[in-house]
């Protein structure tokens, strides 16, 4: 049944949140201005992210050879959520992907979002596939992203593309919690001036990620490489058939194989999962210490590893079915001498059958 309700997700996906919205600047000051009376945007700076440029007339067969995505979702939106895998099937990274929304850029020619340590990886990674295809890959200085976001569940927000030649607001595809994307090339001082237009009421973080981030894993939501180890997890267990970063219906590509077959079995065991804390940890280790740090049940039998914290919250690589029947859990961290209690819940965006699949 699940595996029916997420191909049907799918395939609509591309339709629901690809809806051009070729409006001005100033109609998106209006869009906003709609749903202002509710709880208000945060507006926060995502400098760690970098982006890794792919541009050519063979660049749409060449990824579409090496992520998880299908790249003719490009044909109804802007942006699109993949990832690209090993040949063994873990996952080397996760990527935004958009449509360069440069003015003079040519048809075939995307922006990969990263963790800026990612990046040389990344590029690196996409020349080893290269060979004689007409395709220039490089890192792109020219672009910063911000995200812009609402604690609360807001109703009346326009989903699909917005943009202008200063300023790029685009739906974040993977959950709709998750708000906009922000991409601009303007100067920093230039940029604020647009957002607080584009977002009126909205509360603007200076320099730290930190809300972003917390929100995140209030939601159970991954993302770059403290929460997705190169080559120590698996895309289905990283949530992203959820996020509508995976078809299974376009042809191979790099890592194929076993996420294909995980998914036609319908066994997937592990997957991340948000985890509240009683009190925030306070750790006197090497932060090096907390990676894959075990989480515990109430038998002390180990349910999970820790995939990052920050604040009250964290996100976890969890067992399902030993979670989701209920009970404490810990946090045991090398070199602590007490173990740090929390909690886990099922997140409200996963479909409903999920736990008879454990």
């Amino acid at each position: 049944m699940l595996l029916t309700r997420c191909t049907t997700a799918q395939q609509r996906w591309p339709a629901i949140v690809g809806q051009s919205l070729n409006r001005t600047f100033n109609s998106t000051r209006t869009l906003h201005q709609s749903v202002s009376a509710q709880a208000p945007f945060k507006v926060v700076p995502l400098r760690a992210r970098k982006f890794v440029r792919v541009q050519g007339s063979d660049s749409v067969s060449f990824l579409q050879g090496l992520m998880t995505n299908d790249m003719r979702h490009f044909e109804h939106t802007g942006v699109m959520y993949t990832m690209f895998l090993k040949a063994n099937g873990r996952v080397f990274c996760d990527t935004l992907m958009y449509k360069r929304p440069a003015l003079d850029t040519e048809p075939h020619d995307y922006l990969l979002e990263c963790d800026a340590s990612v990046a040389p990886r990344l590029e690196k990674h996409l020349k080893l596939y290269r060979l004689r295809k007409k395709v220039q890959v490089g890192m792109d200085e020219t672009y910063c992203v911000w995200a812009a976001f609402k604690d609360e569940i807001a109703t009346g927000d326009a989903e699909g593309l917005i943009k202008n030649s200063r300023l790029h607001v685009l739906k974040d595809p993977r959950l709709p919690r998750l708000g906009y994307r922000v991409l601009s090339h303007e100067e920093q001082s230039t940029i604020r001036e647009l957002l607080k237009s584009a977002f009126p009421d909205a509360v603007m973080s200076a320099d730290r990620a930190d809300p972003y981030t917390e929100f995140r894993y209030s939601l159970g939501i991954g993302e770059g490489e403290e929460n997705l180890p190169d080559g120590k997890c698996f895309p289905l267990e990283s949530n992203c058939d959820l996020l509508h970063g995976v078809s299974f219906h376009k042809g191979c590509y790099i890592g194929q194989e076993l996420t294909a077959r995980t998914y036609h079995t319908g066994v997937i065991r592990k997957r991340l999962m948000p985890l509240v804390f009683e009190s925030a940890p306070k750790v006197s280790v090497d932060p090096d210490a907390l990676r894959d740090a075990e989480i515990k049940n109430v038998e002390g039998t180990a349910v999970g590893k820790l995939r990052g914290f920050i604040g009250n919250h964290g996100i976890g690589l969890l067992r399902i079915e030993k979670i989701l029947s209920g009970g404490e859990l810990t946090l045991n961290i090398p070199g602590e001498t007490s173990a740090i209690p929390c909690r886990t819940s099922k997140p409200s965006w996963w479909p409903k059958e999920l736990n008879t699949r454990a």
